[in-house]
């Protein structure tokens, strides 16, 4: 064994010490599997309580938040809903198509004003053919014509909740033969937008079960090993789910929030579970009895599942610095899900597996898997080990290959469009650009004095890509009127948000107090606090998890490397959404229709959640390196046992991983789609050229200088030890 001279650098290997009896994470399992009866009690109440708020969960989530707190649109709506309620800008609108023209033969129109009156919560309903031609109500064609309809709200969380009984009422309507009526508008988009989710979530769970159940038994061996994850997952997203019911008595939270949790969770509470199980197996196979067993386990990787789902949580929470309620909600959703699964692991599963005895080992007579894979691991580690140079090159090539497209990736925020075809909103969409244009459903509204009204029409019928400013509202007890500038394009186009953009600074320098907002304006706002709060909350990610890096494995060399590692992983994904949510590659064959863009909260939440989930992995790899390490004081031996150890169980569990998000990629609307496939193409780079060729290729390259650490800094960093 070697050691290194210079003063700033430890002695390669520290003194192994023995275990310690009065561990935190050994005394909690020693607890946990002494009193297993009454923590499984436990647990099975606090599941069966949490059971019917996690069930209705979908009720009390809201399609309302997506304003951006502080930002000009956000204005414009406060001040629309206070002083022109009658503009009904946030009106449910019915489009009403027929075959012949509306004037002459307006008995569709009539009948159908007549049927709206008696509609869910109508308080009035705008007939168009009592409208001045001026008003633009009736197509040009004459064949379509737009009903704006006002309905009884109590707050926001109702908007879509109502929009949504106006579209299944208006579908129950009889229309003319070669009629069609649909209702479009904000509202109902995300009424469907919810219908949508849940069904995806229903789908989801039915798509990845199977292939699940399939993939534990492989994994374990045994049948009821194999049904230990599924009942962790359960016991945590329940209560993930109750907590964000409860939440919802408090405060409005995002019908987002529920997906996106159910899939983390789900995906966490098996990689965690299979981490755990697979350490108690190989420690009751190496002939420790139960509660030793389960002990050690929890002292090396339920302190790994610890300190990962430490970093999950502090990445997600990143995102609370965009102020828009949406994303605070899904970020805090996914936290709860995390927390609830970890804390499972760290109590309930210890109770199980020594409640299970023997059961939960393979059947007498087979070697266990993971033991008999050590060798194939250690022979396709040995490659890296022997020629790290090489096998680092080809690896950066390979990833450095999807990082590339990223380079050109474009943001945007989705419009009507991220509903299916055969939802009304989507159906109504489609009639109403197809009649009016495609910015008929993206107006800018713009609020400003009466007297510079003129003004600011001149002005927006002068700004590239507008093609129609009018003044809408007589004048408000303010004085202030309303300027409804309608552009060429849609409300997902880039040329609308860059209409938006040049309507405010020819504003800005000509006109006093003119507001812009409306669906255009909120778009762009939304986007701009997106991209400008990204950096902010990626710089606090890297910070945090460079610090929790140094602090358990006590190396400034790892902490770097891993950070960079993570980082590349984070590129690939982005490039490989670039590639296929931009630029449409594969789209026909995933079942959905490209934006021509990226949705502007992806870079975000791709961060936080990739920048976790890589962690993942990355940590209980580090940590199998560490323990042998600190056993052998050989790093290479090291770095070839911790991945022979760690190979088969972290394959398995990212393979199942990837199952769950191709599940919910596949399923639901796009938004769940990129988060779910970006997140699967993540896992599957970070458990394949990451783990067993970046990482040993790395370490090997660096040798003992893996364990560098200044000596004043050791000094002050704790130990954190993984020997048992």
């Amino acid at each position: 064994m070697t050691t290194i001279d210079s003063p700033d650098l430890p002695l390669a290997h520290e003194p192994s010490h023995d275990p310690d009896e009065k561990a935190l994470f050994s005394r909690l399992a020693a607890s946990m599997a002494r009193h297993r009866r009454i923590v499984i009690a436990v647990w099975l109440v606090l599941t069966i309580a949490a059971a019917p708020l996690a069930i209705t969960l979908t009720d009390a989530l809201s399609g309302a938040g997506w304003d951006a707190k502080g930002t000009p649109a956000e204005k414009v709506r406060a001040e629309l809903r206070s002083d022109f309620p009658a503009l009904g800008a946030e009106f449910p609108v019915v489009v009403y198509h027929q075959d012949t023209p509306i004037t002459s033969d307006p008995a569709g129109v009539q009948a159908l004003v007549a049927e709206l009156a008696d509609g869910p919560r109508v308080t009035v309903v705008v007939d168009p053919l009592s409208m001045p031609a001026e008003s633009g109500m009736i197509s040009r064609d004459g064949m379509t014509t737009i009903i704006p309809v006002g309905q009884q709200i109590g707050e926001d969380a109702q908007r879509p909740v109502a929009a949504g009984e106006l579209g299944a009422f208006v579908g129950s309507l009889s229309v003319p033969e070669g009629a069609q009526a649909d209702v479009a508008g904000e509202w109902s988009m995300w009424s469907d937008f919810n219908k949508m989710n849940e069904e995806a979530l229903h789908k989801a769970e039915l798509v990845s079960g199977l292939p699940t159940l399939i993939m534990l038994f492989i994994a374990f061996g045994a049948l009821l090993a194999a049904g230990i994850p599924l009942i962790l997952a359960i016991a945590g997203i329940a209560g993930g789910f109750a907590v964000l019911h409860m939440l919802t008595w408090i405060t409005p939270m995002s019908v987002w929030s529920m997906n996106f949790s159910m899939m983390i969770g789900l995906a966490v509470g098996i990689d965690y579970s299979l981490f755990i199980v697979s350490r108690y197996r190989e420690e009751r196979v190496e002939g420790k009895d139960a509660i030793k067993a389960i002990e050690n386990a929890m002292s090396t990787s339920g302190k790994a599942v610890f300190l990962s789902a430490l970093t999950v949580v502090l990445s997600l929470a990143a995102v609370f610095l965009v102020p828009v309620m949406v994303f605070r909600t899904m970020a805090l959703g996914m936290i709860l899900s995390v927390i609830a699964v970890a804390l499972a692991a760290l109590t309930l599963l210890p109770a199980v597996l020594v409640a299970m005895g023997d059961k939960v080992l393979v059947t007498r007579g087979k070697k266990d898997p993971d033991i008999v894979a050590e060798g194939r691991w250690a022979k396709w580690t040995s490659v890296s080990l022997r020629r790290p140079g090489t096998v680092l090159a080809v690896g950066l090539i390979l990833l450095g290959a999807l990082i590339v497209p990223a380079f050109g990736m474009k943001l945007g925020m989705p419009g009507a469009t991220v509903v299916d075809k055969g939802y009304t909103s989507r159906d109504g969409y489609d009639l109403l650009v197809e009649a009016y244009g495609p910015g008929a459903a993206a107006p800018a509204y713009v609020t400003v004095d009466a007297a510079d009204a003129e003004r600011v029409v001149a002005i927006a019928a002068s700004t590239p890509n507008v093609v129609d400013a009018r003044i809408v509202t007589p004048p408000a007890d303010t004085g202030r009127v309303v300027v409804r500038v309608t552009p060429g394009t849609a409300i997902d186009d880039p040329m609308t948000q860059t209409m938006v953009d040049d309507l405010r600074l020819g504003l800005d320098t000509e006109v006093t107090g003119a507001d812009v907002g409306g669906p255009a304006g909120q778009n762009r706002d939304l986007t701009g606090v997106l991209v400008s709060r990204a950096p902010y909350a990626i710089a606090i990610i890297l910070i945090v998890a460079f610090l929790l890096l140094l602090v358990v494995f006590r190396s400034l060399v790892i902490a770097l490397f891993s950070i960079v590692m993570n980082l590349i992983t984070v590129g690939a994904a982005f490039g490989f959404a670039t590639i296929v949510f931009q630029n449409g590659v594969g789209a026909s064959l995933i079942g959905f229709e490209p934006q021509g863009f990226v949705d502007a909260w992806a870079p975000l939440f791709f961060f936080a959640l990739l920048f976790g989930l890589s962690m993942d992995y990355q940590l209980f790899l580090l940590a199998a390196i560490k323990e042998r390490y600190q056993a052998t004081g050989d790093t290479k031996r090291a770095i070839g046992e911790g991945i022979a150890r760690t190979g088969r169980p972290i394959t398995n569990a990212a393979i199942i991983m990837i199952i769950v998000f191709i599940a919910f990629g596949i399923t639901g609307p796009i938004p769940p789609t990129e988060l779910g496939l970006t997140l699967a193409m993540a896992v599957l780079l970070d458990a394949t050229v990451v783990r067993v060729m970046l990482v040993p290729a790395t370490m090997a390259l660096l040798g003992d200088k893996n364990w560098y650490v200044p000596k004043w800094l050791a000094k002050i960093l704790p130990h954190v030890n993984f020997s048992h």
